[in-house]
């Protein structure tokens, strides 16, 4: 899977930041706390990061010790891991946890942070610490499942998908991971009980097919498997990961023209020659 890590969105919640900004206290006309906080959430959301960026700057000098400050320092750290300095918004993630050390939104945001630099443990650390505060918070539940299922503990996995499924049964991502989780347990037949789920609810999302297709291709279902992987690329063409999918899958059962037709357009769709030679094996 790819987490679902197109990343939810934790620091979007700009009613929390207004909440807290209504409370500050100092008045500065035109220049307040509050006129420079909303400013700058209203440049954020129009993409004008440097300006968003000052105006938040602006804001920390204006009012130091201001309720609403945590929440400030999350939108910097934001805006600086957006533009590359994924270190300096760890720095400021860090800050604003000092000031608010149970605010989900900053927790979630640093978690995800740690998840991008490959620091697994301490993004469990704070995916934990959300659960700990909201047991049933979902997406602190879906990357702890995830990163557990990457650590090959599988009971603690399952446990957290199911949770998640008994409080949205068509969660998609956590139909998916169960699946995942109970092909890699060895469950065969309850893993493609839910990866047909996942696909009867969706049937328009590629990655059941995919993963579906993956399971077939373990059980040496090479027909059904080559089935699917087609389907998962005629819903998402310019994916080059199905692509590269297939291509391995092709060269597994010995098609090598066809592998190379799709490493070649797994090239073309931006797939680097590690992807390409990761997935099968081939130049393109």
């Amino acid at each position: 899977m790819s987490p679902f890590f197109a990343y939810l969105c934790h620091m979007k919640h700009t009613y929390l930041l207004l909440l807290l900004f209504a409370s500050a206290t100092c008045a500065f006309g035109q220049s307040s706390y509050d006129e420079l906080a909303r400013s700058a959430v209203t440049a954020m959301e129009d993409d004008s990061l440097r300006l968003a960026e000052e105006l938040f700057r602006q804001a920390l000098k204006a009012e130091p010790a201001a309720q609403g400050n945590a929440i400030i320092w999350g939108h910097l750290a934001s805006i600086a891991e957006r533009t590359g300095r994924e270190h300096e918004a760890l720095e400021q993630y860090n800050i604003g946890i000092g000031l608010a050390p149970q605010l989900p939104a900053l927790l979630l945001g640093r978690a995800s942070l740690f998840m991008k630099l490959g620091n697994e443990p301490r993004a469990l650390a704070d995916y934990n610490e959300v659960l700990t505060i909201y047991p049933d918070h979902p997406e602190a539940l879906l990357m702890r499942a995830y990163i557990r299922q990457r650590q090959r503990l599988l009971k603690e996995a399952r446990t957290d998908f199911e949770h998640l499924l008994r409080l949205n049964p068509t969660h998609e991502q956590a139909l998916l991971g169960l699946a995942l989780v109970n092909d890699d347990d060895r469950r065969s037949q309850e893993a493609i009980e839910t990866i047909n789920r996942a696909i009867d609810l969706y049937p328009q999302h590629a990655a059941g097919y995919a993963i579906r297709a993956g399971m077939e291709l373990g059980r040496r279902q090479y027909e059904h498997a080559e089935a699917d992987y087609t389907r998962a690329i005629e819903l998402e063409p310019e994916s080059a990961t199905y692509r590269l999918a297939r291509a391995s899958f092709y060269t597994q059962v010995k098609k090598r023209r066809q592998a190379r037709e799709d490493v070649r357009a797994a090239a073309r769709l931006g797939a680097s020659a590690e992807e390409v030679a990761g997935a099968a094996g081939i130049k393109p």
